[in-house]
């Protein structure tokens, strides 16, 4: 949302990675600013919009690892940006959800959407560009399945409203663009180990013949790295082609190491894809459109069938008890609606599918998070250009034509503000 790019480019493909860069690789969540390597709107709008066009920015994030991830790579010169061209910085008005007497700790570390809302109203007077997650959708979807989903978004409707209403009293709601997306769909499974799967003792049995690997679990996918990073590339594929090969049932697990074995429950794996090409094994490599071929994501990703999950070490792990995934083809698809009162947006307009919708096909008209920051900047008139991107490339997303009236007349419509101001 807040980058425009795909994971393979901002380097957040996951919740959870393992860390290489300290001493003794650990897993990690990845809500570090270091491993964001692509400029965010928050950065964008402070190097644009200077002096007279000061436009003043805010995030207000119920979820603790989101406030980490948006800190800025200022938070901690300890560990300067992965990418040296970015230098990313935090909204000028930026929440702690911690802080919140209401905060929920470890596991859910969130805030619940009253008082998250509460603060972003608290907040909203001196933002222009204001950044607002509300958890309690996700969280209740995770933690108790469909059911309290579909409470809790009675609820969470009625914290938007309130946004709205003090959007309006305050006489800016006609000047207002507002984006209400989720961040993903769901996939629901059951409660507890029986739908999941567990290959960490395949790989550990692997690891006899080949080279020590390990699994991180993300929901319903899983990461599997080589642990050992110095190995040559080949031998480190050469690992990843046995237990792929193992894990999906395509080779004999005894034949590739004596005492390996399939994991139980392996047939519910859909898939087994490489993050770095494999001229030896091409079906297993990445498709193209999911573009997340990025060392953070592993070097081997497993994705579970609709109903299953993964659990690492073992199906008792805390991650395999939750319902709620992440990583299966129907969360590729999710809630995005362009509201406000500003006359440029279109009315009661639905963009419908110029086609069936595959798993992983991506149509010229669907909409995606990643439109978000390219619709912004243009909306704002930042005029970015390829070339001022840390890596050369520009946006993966795309302006959002079919929501604004501009486009109508002109297909290359010219922005409608300088930094939030009208001409």
């Amino acid at each position: 949302m807040m980058t425009g790019v795909y994971p393979d480019r901002s380097g957040i493909p996951s919740n959870g990675f393992i860390d290489f860069s300290v001493a003794e690789p650990e897993e990690r969540s990845l809500d570090l600013p270091e491993e964001l390597t692509a400029n965010t709107l928050f950065t964008w709008i402070d190097r644009k919009c200077t002096g007279e066009l000061d436009l003043p920015t805010a995030a207000t994030l119920s979820k603790r690892y989101l406030h980490a991830i948006f800190a800025g790579d200022a938070a901690d010169a300890e560990r300067p940006n992965d990418d040296p061209a970015v230098d990313n910085v935090a909204p000028d008005s930026h929440w702690d959800p911690t802080s919140s007497p209401a905060y929920i700790p470890d596991p859910d570390e969130h805030t619940p959407d009253l008082f998250t809302m509460q603060q972003a109203l608290s907040q909203l007077p001196a933002a222009d560009f204001h950044f607002i997650n509300l958890g309690d959708v996700d969280r209740s979807a995770h933690a108790g399945g469909e059911l309290p989903r579909q409470l809790v978004l009675t609820a969470t409707d009625l914290q938007v409203g309130e946004l709205v209403a003090a959007l309006q009293g305050a006489g800016r709601w006609d000047r207002t663009v507002l984006f209400l997306v989720s961040d993903h769909g769901m996939d629901y499974t059951l409660p507890g180990p029986l739908d999941a799967v567990s290959t960490q003792a395949t790989l550990d049995a692997l690891g006899a013949c080949f080279t020590p690997m390990q699994a991180v679990a993300q929901g319903g996918t899983e990461s599997i790295y080589v642990m050992d990073r110095a190995l040559p590339l080949a031998s480190r594929q050469a690992a990843l082609r046995a237990a792929r090969s193992c894990i999906l049932g395509t080779a004999d697990c005894s034949t590739l190491c004596a005492g390996a074995t399939r994991p139980a429950g392996a047939d519910a794996i859909e898939a087994g894809w490489y993050t770095a090409f494999d001229a030896l094994d091409v079906p297993g490599n990445m498709p193209a459109s999911l573009a997340s071929m990025h060392p953070n994501l592993g070097d081997l990703v497993l994705v579970a069938g609709a109903g299953a999950k993964f659990g690492e070490p073992d199906v008792t792990s805390p991650g395999a008890q939750i319902p709620g995934n992440h990583g299966h083809p129907a969360t590729l698809r999710n809630t995005f609606i362009v509201a406000g009162g500003s006359p440029w947006v279109k009315r009661a307009q639905v963009v419908a599918a110029s086609a069936p919708a595959a798993d992983l096909d991506r149509l010229p008209e669907q909409s995606e998070n990643v439109d978000i920051a390219p619709t912004v900047a243009w909306l704002l008139g930042l005029s970015l250009e390829g070339s001022e991107f840390p890596d050369g490339i520009g946006f993966d997303g795309r302006v959002l034509r079919e929501a604004f009236t501009q486009f109508d007349a002109d297909p290359a419509a010219a922005s409608p503000t300088a930094c939030g101001r009208f001409d």
